[in-house]
């Protein structure tokens, strides 16, 4: 029966929020492979006058960025938004796309939460992203529990009365002397799968409501005015993309998102994690700006705290607060 609901409920989306079918150009947009490309996957299947282009994480920046930014709508890291966007002068946010999607990894049995995560003293958790939202994420936890941490730069040693932060790629998951890793899914799962790992917690865990701002939707200020009927269409479909991933075949979405990868760029999902388990741990839920601004402004002024140059807060201006 509840299968049925969803997809009566996914039927009468279509309908209801079809594609815009404006004049001029398509729109272009743009997301990092992982997480926010299985997000857009129900508009790349229903959305028409828009490019979707699937990129590497590494390069988002560069499409957003610069003089002449070439992407009209993007899914951006938070503190990627706040210290080249924030200001509100060329994008504008429309909503939180993703809530952490970091997994730990150990071969051990104590499961990290906000109860015990002081049982991580004295260990060593490898980390994918340390410099960015993860890690600074993990820092706010243990700073904001009291916990002391030390990064392990250049060989350092560990030091047995705080939890030691190394790090490290995905590549490099069980080859160190970590007692934990952090990493996203689905690398978390395959690493799980293939190297015998267990989860032991998730990050997004570790802070209230289970959930902090990953990855935030952002469109240029004159597309949403000029193109107001495309931009709709893309944060409608986004609004029910969770409905979309649980129903929809996966071979489908699998397609969907290779069909508008990068060319030469190894997609995250393939067939051997792409499960229901990984749809799950990818924490997709849209939440637009009004309703997400405050959480977002406290989360990074959390993170200051613990990096003051790595996030800006955003101007006011930066959320577009208007309905859709």
């Amino acid at each position: 029966m509840k299968k049925l609901i969803s997809i009566l409920t996914l039927i009468i989306c279509i309908f209801c929020f079809p594609a815009c079918k404006q004049g001029g150009e398509n729109l272009s947009v743009y997301a990092p492979d992982g997480a926010p490309a299985l997000a857009l996957s129900y508009a790349m299947e229903t959305v028409d006058g828009v490019d979707f282009n699937v990129v590497g994480a590494e390069v988002i920046k560069a499409k957003v960025t610069g003089e002449s930014p070439v992407a009209d709508v993007a899914i951006v890291p938070i503190n990627v938004a706040s210290l080249y966007l924030g200001s509100g002068d060329v994008y504008q946010a429309l909503g939180v796309v993703t809530h952490g999607n970091f997994y730990f990894l150990s071969e051990g049995e104590e499961t990290l939460t906000r109860e015990n995560l002081s049982g991580a003293i004295g260990k060593t958790i490898g980390v994918v992203q340390l410099p960015n939202i993860p890690g600074l994420a993990l820092k706010v936890a243990l700073s904001e529990l009291g916990i002391s941490y030390k990064e392990l730069i250049n060989g350092e040693t560990a030091d047995s009365d705080k939890v030691n932060l190394l790090a490290i790629k995905p590549t490099e998951i069980g080859q160190l002397s970590c007692e934990y890793y952090l990493a996203p899914s689905p690398v978390a799962d395959g690493k799980a799968r293939d190297l015998g790992l267990n989860f032991f917690g998730s990050l997004h865990s570790l802070y209230e409501g289970n959930s902090f701002p990953q990855a935030m939707l952002v469109a240029k200020k004159s597309v949403i005015s000029d193109n107001f009927g495309k931009v709709k269409s893309i944060v409608n479909a986004l609004s029910y993309s969770g409905e979309f991933l649980k129903i929809e075949n996966k071979t489908k979405i699998f397609s969907l998102i290779n069909g508008n990868l990068e060319n030469g760029l190894t997609p995250t999902y393939n067939q051997n994690n792409f499960t229901e388990k990984a749809i799950e741990r990818a924490n997709i839920n849209f939440v637009s700006s009004p309703n997400c601004k405050s959480k977002v402004i406290e989360f990074l002024q959390r993170v200051k705290t613990v990096n003051f140059s790595a996030v800006n807060v955003f101007e006011e201006k930066f959320f577009y607060t208007g309905a859709f």
